[in-house]
C-alpha cells in the first residue's frame, strides 16, 4: 500500500534522482533528450524545495523506498495562470518510471485534490504537450485545458490545466 507523507529534511537529493529518471523518460518520449541523472544545481532546488516552508513536497513510499514525489504551492511562490482566483498549483508530480500505472501517482493525485479542495481552490498545472502520457492522467483525474500556454522545450509549449473544486 502506498503512503503518502511530507518529505523530510535530506531527502532532496534522493528526490533530484527521482525526478530527473522520471522526466527523462517523458521528454525522451516527446523526442527531447535531458539528463536522467541531477547536477549539483539540480540537486541544489531540491533540497531548498525540500526545506522551503512555503512549499509542500509530498512523498509516496512503498515499504522504505521512495517511489513518488508531488510539490504544490498555495502560497504564489510559484506563477500563476490566474493571479486573480484562489489556486494551488501542482508544480510537479515524478513517479519512478518503473511503477507508472501502478496507482502511487494516482495516490498522490487524491492527496493533491484533497488539498486543493480543503481551501476551495482551483488547482492548476502545466502539462508539456509532448507529454501525452500525463495529459490522459490528467484528463482521468477530473483536469481539463484552460486555454493558456508557455513555451517549453524542442518548441513544444507547456499548456495550462486545471482542475475544479
Amino acid at each position: 500500500m502506498v503512503r503518502i507523507r511530507d518529505a523530510a529534511p535530506g531527502e532532496g537529493d534522493a528526490l533530484a534522482e527521482l525526478h530527473a529518471r522520471s522526466r527523462a523518460v517523458y521528454y525522451g518520449a516527446g523526442g527531447h533528450d535531458v539528463a536522467a541523472l541531477p547536477d549539483e544545481e539540480y540537486r541544489e532546488t531540491w533540497r531548498k524545495m525540500v526545506n522551503d516552508h512555503r512549499v509542500t513536497v509530498l512523498v509516496a513510499v512503498l515499504d522504505d523506498d521512495i517511489v513518488g514525489v508531488i510539490t504544490l504551492d498555495a502560497n504564489g511562490v510559484f506563477p500563476t495562470n490566474a493571479p486573480h482566483e484562489t489556486r494551488v498549483r501542482l508544480v510537479g508530480i515524478f513517479v519512478e518510471p518503473g511503477r507508472w500505472s501502478s496507482g502511487v501517482g494516482s495516490a498522490l493525485m487524491a492527496r493533491f485534490v484533497s488539498i486543493a479542495r480543503q481551501a476551495d481552490a482551483v488547482g492548476e498545472v502545466d502539462v508539456w504537450e509532448r507529454n501525452s502520457r500525463a495529459i490522459r492522467f490528467y484528463e482521468r483525474h477530473g483536469w481539463t485545458r484552460d486555454g493558456t500556454s508557455r513555451p517549453g522545450p524542442a518548441g513544444a509549449d507547456y499548456v495550462g490545466f486545471v482542475h475544479l473544486p
